[in-house]
């Protein structure tokens, strides 16, 4: 039972220690991670950074071109708009806005025939607050031309443009507009610059049409690409003003972490403001971390740690239960030689003593009787002083085992001291029982002993107290067995004497 305690016991322990040091190892990767998704973080807003600076370049020297170029050369400004879409493709088109008072449209449209040989569909004006106030804002020029013909389409409709337009017009910077979907194109974002300021004279009057420089941008291809994302990471791209959660995320890792994972590990997130006052975008990248974070190395680690842990504590729990049965062993050695007779090991007087104090306790609860013998051996002198006490000493132990084949299991025999012994017979029924086994042990002892080719008989006398007949102490009954004892010696040497 106390092996099975102390395995147990460092089980126990060996659980508790693995799981701090899988609980380190984990922390130590988990930390890792984290600062691996803080670099990828920084160094995907320091790139997207970049391209939003380019966008811009981009867009003044298309509007320089634009605003200088008086003549609307527009096989020239074609040429300049793919130029630029062939370097930089996650532009979608570059284009002119021009604002002008609804009145105008008749004129506008007639400009547009001359300018592009036909005519094309105008826009209807509503006469509501917006136009009212800021007026239609078709696009003039478009390149390349889309499926679904944005052509004179007035982006004033939509909401997304019309906030940048609103801004461009108060704030005379570049603007770029929220998420918008264009009919035929895919999702991406307007970047709008005005370019009345690189007109070489001012214009004459506040209804004079301002002209604008826009480009698309696609939203999908403002990352950086090729774009290697950890599994778990989420990427999202949206402007500032945009209410969140905002546009459905631009890119995610290939998996998905699992309820548990969600549950264990922290979620990480990144917000990196971009692009400044003229292009106000919010880069957001989550990643949630999970067991894929614990890589095979610290599997390996917690391995090697917990079977080494493991291994320790089981050679510390041996050896603790070796010394354990070593010092059980030597406190039973101990008690075996305070309790026992070192030549015959038998009971001592100790043993017999206690024995006998709770052989009369439970005699008192039963009601039952025991018997006490007391032993003594006849002509034993002699046979140490003509054989030696070697011989002797034989003699002794094998009278002890003779004794001890004629007793019942329940009985107990002791070695007083010298060639005294004395037997506990408990639960007798009558005296003739004690008298068989009183017989018996005359029969056997009586038996010659060979011993170093020497043939040895010696003689017992033996005396019997009965509890409680003969005595209630300990004492009182040695005292009656050891007078009837004398007793049954001084018969035995009368028969001697008669005989002779």
């Amino acid at each position: 039972m106390r092996t099975r305690l102390v395995y147990a016991g460092c089980i126990a322990i060996w659980l508790v220690l693995s799981a701090l040091v899988a609980l380190s190892i984990a922390s130590h990767a988990l930390l890792g991670a984290e600062q691996q998704f803080n670099r990828d973080a920084l160094l995907l807003s320091e790139q997207l950074n970049q391209k939003l600076q380019s966008h811009e370049t981009v867009l003044d020297s298309y509007a320089t071109f634009s605003a200088l170029d008086r003549r609307r050369d527009l096989p020239s400004e074609k040429r300049l708009a793919r130029q630029l879409l062939r370097r930089y493709p996650q532009i979608q088109w570059l284009g002119h806005i021009e604002r002008i008072s609804p009145d105008q449209l008749p004129m506008f449209g007639q400009r547009l025939k001359q300018l592009y040989g036909q005519a094309l569909p105008m826009p209807t004006a509503s006469g509501g607050g917006w136009e009212g106030r800021f007026g239609l804002f078709p696009l003039v020029f478009i390149e390349p031309m889309p499926q679904s013909n944005l052509l004179a389409a007035d982006l004033g409709r939509l909401q997304a443009a019309r906030q940048a337009l609103q801004n461009t017009l108060e704030s005379g910077r570049m603007e770029i507009s929220s998420q918008i979907k264009l009919p035929g194109l895919p999702a991406g974002y307007l970047l709008i610059r005005a370019m009345d300021d690189m007109l070489s004279k001012p214009l004459a009057a506040s209804l004079a049409p301002a002209h604008f420089a826009a480009m698309a941008i696609r939203a999908d291809s403002l990352l950086p690409s090729p774009l290697s994302l950890r599994e778990g990471v989420e990427v999202r791209l949206f402007h500032r003003n945009d209410p969140p959660p905002g546009p459905p995320a631009l890119l995610r890792g290939p998996e998905r972490a699992s309820a548990l994972e969600t549950l264990l590990f922290p979620r990480l997130e990144a917000r990196h403001p971009l692009g400044g006052a003229n292009q106000p975008l919010l880069l957001t990248i989550n990643q949630q971390l999970g067991w894929r974070q614990i890589g095979t190395f610290e599997w390996g680690m917690l391995l090697v740690l917990s079977l080494a842990l493991l291994t320790g504590l089981l050679l510390v729990s041996h050896h603790y239960l070796q010394l354990a049965h070593g010092r059980r062993q030597r406190e039973n050695q101990l008690f075996y030689l305070a309790n026992h007779d070192r030549l015959t090991g038998l009971a001592n007087r100790n043993l017999f003593y206690d024995r006998l104090q709770h052989a009369i306790s439970r005699v008192d609860r039963s009601g039952k009787r025991l018997a006490l013998l007391f032993l003594d051996l006849d002509r034993f002198k002699p046979v140490n002083d003509t054989y030696g006490h070697i011989t002797g000493d034989r003699i002794l132990q094998l009278i002890a085992a003779r004794i001890k084949e004629e007793l019942r299991g329940e009985d107990t025999v002791a070695r007083l001291g010298g060639d005294e012994f004395v037997v506990l017979m408990e639960d007798i029924e009558s005296n003739r029982e004690a008298d068989k086994i009183v017989n018996r042990l005359k029969q056997v002892i009586h038996q010659p002993y060979e011993v170093n080719d020497h043939l040895i008989s010696v003689g017992v006398s033996i005396g019997i107290a009965y509890y409680p007949e003969d005595g209630l102490l300990i004492d009182e009954l040695l005292t009656v067995a050891d007078r009837k004892m004398y007793g049954n010696k001084r018969e035995i040497a009368a028969a001697g004497a008669e005989t002779a």
